[in-house]
């Protein structure tokens, strides 16, 4: 297929209005950088021509890799730019210290007016091991679409060297929500009982982290605590789940609340929030899928009563169900209208402050993203995938961002904090209780 006559049946460039969510992003990215890293660890030879021959048939072929955010008529929008004015480029670095670099890309901000809105790494060890990392704008990207570039840029690097798969320029999540299509009562309906949920919620009066500083600041020190539970635990704590009629989530949404729970002074029954990703691909129009770059999840909040004796597959139950509640009504999207297409707030500085405000609202939670099971990637005899895995900067009103990805019939978990807003003690000593309970339930099947 020729370059010049692209497959898509919509635009292969962007140029639009962001929506809300993608307006969300950038501007709470103004106050505290909001990027995040997708990774892989390597094993074998990796071809720095084949390399960057591959990104930029991937920046080709994908819309949101070719886009600057630029303000017009009061509004944030994505404007193109060609790969060849802005191209996205391999930076090689040494292997030693690349867990820091990595936390160092999740502090560095891409700047306004900025393209490409990505940075790949190239982290190189004197013998067969290497580890590749694209760091992400996140108003572009989520984790799970990231790390589907990535992929795609390691299988382009050594076995597949196609022309360019020319992607639709889509719309934002909100254009895309089935619930836009409704009628206008139904859809206040739905909105007016998901805020009247969130009110519910808010009764209840989450407590704050003790020792955290929930206050939002320009500088930080983001740090990144990585874990892997093994084949045998994950089959285990899988095969418990299915039992116990839950999922995965809901057992690592439960490790980290009773983690985070073990810190307050008191056994005490006590209100605990949780703020989950939700990818919203199987619920939106126009037949999204992990292959289309793009900010398609949305961040759900529950909140969840823990008793001095919790059960943990009773509350491992409760999250899955208040999460699928939340999605099943049609209410999961709604979150994003914190910030509504408006010329009376046009993306500034000082709107950046109100929307985090707006935001700091919210119940005290803590963060659970996790993109599921990976498949196995073949990339030829001379180069293999030993892990894969993401980490991203946390917001400023969470004391934790639990990131989580499973490839190779093991689990990768990574806990980030600020330690300007954490101490790092604290922090090491929840994410070990964290493992020690995915462990320990494990251990009963």
């Amino acid at each position: 297929m020729s370059r010049r006559e692209p497959a898509a049946p919509f635009p292969s460039s962007v140029d639009r209005a962001m929506g809300s969510a993608e307006t969300l992003y950038w501007l709470l990215d103004r106050l505290y950088c909001l990027n995040f890293v997708v990774f892989a660890e390597l094993q074998g030879r990796l071809d720095p021509l084949r390399l960057q021959a591959a990104l930029a048939t991937v920046q080709e072929e994908q819309p949101l890799l070719r886009v600057r955010i630029a303000s017009v008529g009061g509004r944030a929008r994505f404007k193109p730019v060609s790969r060849e004015a802005a191209p996205l480029q391999v930076q090689a670095l040494g292997l030693r210290h690349w867990r820091r670099e990595v936390e160092q890309q999740l502090q560095q901000r891409f700047e306004p007016g900025q393209a490409p809105l990505a940075r790949c790494l190239w982290f190189k060890g004197a013998g067969r091991k290497a580890v590749l990392a694209i760091c992400f704008h996140h108003a572009i990207a989520d984790g799970r679409s990231g790390m589907t570039v990535l992929l795609d840029v390691l299988r382009r690097a050594t076995v597949d060297s196609t022309p360019p798969r020319y992607r639709p320029a889509r719309e934002s999540s909100q254009a895309l929500d089935r619930i836009r299509h409704k009628p206008p009562m139904l859809g206040a309906l739905q909105g007016l009982r998901f805020w009247i949920n969130k009110g519910r919620e808010a009764l209840q009066f989450p407590q704050q982290l003790p020792g955290y500083d929930p206050t939002a600041r320009a500088d930080r020190r983001v740090r990144t605590l990585p874990h892997v539970l093994p084949r045998a635990v994950l089959a285990d704590l899988l095969a418990r789940a299915r039992q116990q009629r839950t999922t995965l989530h809901g057992a690592l949404g439960t490790a980290l609340l009773l983690a985070l729970n073990d810190q307050f002074e008191r056994a005490a029954p006590r209100s605990v929030a949780l703020n989950s990703l939700a990818d919203l691909r199987g619920v939106l129009d126009a037949g999204l899928t992990d292959q289309d770059l793009g900010l398609y999840v949305s961040t759900l909040c529950t909140v969840h009563a823990v008793g001095s004796r919790p059960d943990f597959w009773a509350l491992a139950r409760e999250i899955r169900t208040a999460l699928k509640e939340i999605i099943d009504a049609g209410d999961a999207n709604l979150i994003h209208g914190v910030y509504p297409a408006s010329p009376v707030l046009a993306p500034g500085a000082s709107v950046a402050r109100l929307v985090q405000a707006v935001v700091a609202l919210g119940p005290p939670a803590s963060m659970l993203t996790n993109i599921g099971r990976i498949d196995d990637v073949a990339l030829g005899d001379t180069l293999a995938v030993q892990s894969l895995a993401f980490v991203v900067s946390p917001p400023a009103q969470h004391p934790i961002c639990v990131t989580a990805a499973s490839y190779g019939g093991r689990l990768f978990v990574n806990l980030l904090y600020d330690e300007h807003k954490l101490r790092a003690a604290q922090a090491t000593a929840i994410g070990d209780a964290l493992i020690a309970r995915l462990q320990a339930v494990a251990g009963l099947c």
